[in-house]
């Protein structure tokens, strides 16, 4: 017999803003990132430097890509959120020993939904919300690790490959682990509706 394993709670979130802050810092945060990547193609300077200005710039275009992918995408099908918070990885038990330390300090942005309209809305358009996050994360991420390449940053053909690499991992993960964003689309579109009480 197959035993479920109960799904961990959430971490605490470190901090709440509004809808309209955490956009304006999460745009801006995409902004700043590729003005770090175009740095990063203009400057002269030694190599090294030049990948840490991109790589500062990716890293931050990935942190701010997630859950205004979510919000983008609800909003655009009519579900409703209430705030933004910010926190570690949701899911440190599905890292290894020393990255789960890692993921758990870094500070990523989540968004929460209004459970009336979650409840209202139908399950294509939930399941396009929740997979939206990591799809818009995969093609930020990949598209700033090319930008680095296509500019000439040295050593940005290894971060693409990485982030490739990454990105691809990271869709099995998701789709195969309880909180992953594609798990849960997946859930919501194999749900049957309760059938309609008799009259």
């Amino acid at each position: 017999m197959t035993v479920t394993q109960p799904v961990k709670p959430r971490p605490p979130l470190w901090a709440k803003l509004s809808i309209a802050s955490g956009n304006l810092i999460q745009a801006a945060g995409l902004a700043a990132g590729a003005a770090l990547l175009a740095l990063a193609a203009a400057m002269t300077g030694p190599g090294p430097v030049r990948l840490a200005v991109a790589l500062a710039g990716f890293l931050v275009i990935y942190d701010c890509s997630h859950a205004i992918g979510h919000y983008l995408a609800g909003r655009a099908v009519g579900i409703r959120f209430r705030f933004y918070g910010i926190r570690g990885t949701d899911h440190p038990e599905d890292y290894p020993p020393g990255f789960r330390q890692l993921m758990s300090a870094m500070p990523f942005w989540s968004v929460v939904t209004d459970k009336d309209s979650m409840r209202a809305a139908a399950p294509w358009k939930k399941a396009l919300m929740f997979a939206a996050g990591e799809t818009s994360t995969a093609i930020c991420s990949i598209a700033a690790a090319y930008a680095a390449v296509a500019t000439g940053v040295p050593g940005g053909k290894v971060l693409f490959g990485a982030t490739v690499i990454w990105n691809a991992v990271s869709t099995v993960v998701v789709a195969r682990t309880p909180k992953g964003d594609y798990a849960k689309a997946l859930r919501v579109l194999r749900s049957r509706p309760a059938p309609a009480p008799a009259h």
